[in-house]
């Protein structure tokens, strides 16, 4: 019997402006339901999606799922605006943030029963959206789980501005109950350890696959097999909005695929790389794109 879908993301929509030195775009949809959904589903896997977004764009985020062949079973309606992210990258892709209307936390009850037996979960929230225990109930579960921390470390003031705290002892409370974690460029910086060190942590968590990105230099991994490295691509960067989520979708779709830890590290670089020449939620490569190139 053919599952209802494949895997799930599990985060908030939002609302994107991206400014860096060669583009700014503005009112685009954004968050893991958009770049990691739209990147499963180009990669021949169904995706179905746990995530709040508001009244405001409710249809239009309705409306990008049925686009992109994403299951919208688990699309919540929170409050009256939608989650709003201002993005302002240097000419090094380091990122200024802003963010605003912060939705309510995820249960496990806004999954719906028909996902529940899913290959893997994608989670990557935007502003502390999930619990330590929602992890804990759908880890029980014959999946894997693959976890994104950058919006568990985010924090705003009361004017929006974003920063990117390392509070160890609460993150070890999610690690110690995923399979993947990924840790990106800003939450690189906040966590002020070395990369072999973070990916350590990640290991001593529980966690069996450790993955560090660094922007344009090569992605660090730690896995049972040891720890390696794998060069990204070069390319021109339009936007790198979502490159993390798009990353990870890949990361893990090979992974299932292949379960070769190495492969799909490669797998990821090069979607990622493709995605990156293209601005907002457009340019998503296909299986034969990233082949051409692996």
């Amino acid at each position: 019997m053919k599952l209802s879908v494949d895997v799930v993301v599990v985060g908030h929509f939002s609302i994107d402006e991206n400014i860096g030195p060669k583009t700014r775009i503005s009112n685009i949809l954004g968050g893991a339901p958009v770049y990691s959904g739209s990147t499963f589903s180009k990669l021949g896997l169904k995706a179905g999606i746990c995530s709040c977004v508001g009244k405001d764009h409710y249809n239009r985020a309705i409306m990008f799922c049925e686009s992109m062949g994403i299951d919208y079973k688990g699309l919540h309606v929170c409050g009256i605006r939608t989650l709003y992210f201002q993005n302002i990258y240097d000419g090094e892709g380091n990122r200024v943030q802003k963010c605003y209307n912060i939705l309510r936390k995820l249960s496990t009850k806004d999954i719906p029963n028909n996902y529940l037996d899913c290959s893997a979960y994608y989670v990557s929230p935007l502003m502390n959206e999930i619990s330590s225990n929602f992890l804990e109930i759908i880890r029980f579960r014959e999946n894997i789980i693959m976890l994104d921390p950058q919006g568990l470390m985010r924090k705003t003031d009361k004017d929006g501005n974003v920063s990117v705290t390392f509070e160890e002892e609460r993150l070890l409370k999610f690690f110690e109950k995923v399979d993947i974690v990924k840790i990106g460029k800003d939450e690189l910086k906040a966590i002020k350890l070395n990369e072999k060190e973070i990916l350590k942590l990640i290991r001593a968590s529980g966690a069996k696959i450790g993955i560090v990105t660094r922007g344009k230099d090569p992605v660090i991994v730690l896995s049972e097999k040891g720890l390696f490295e794998v060069n990204t691509i070069d390319v021109n960067v339009e936007d790198p909005t979502g490159a993390g989520d798009v990353f990870g979708a890949a990361f893990l779709t090979e992974y299932l695929r292949s379960k070769d830890v190495k492969r799909a590290v490669k797998f990821a670089n090069i979607a990622a790389g493709l995605k990156i020449r293209y601005r907002g939620p457009e340019g998503f490569p296909t299986q034969k794109n990233i082949e051409q190139l692996l």
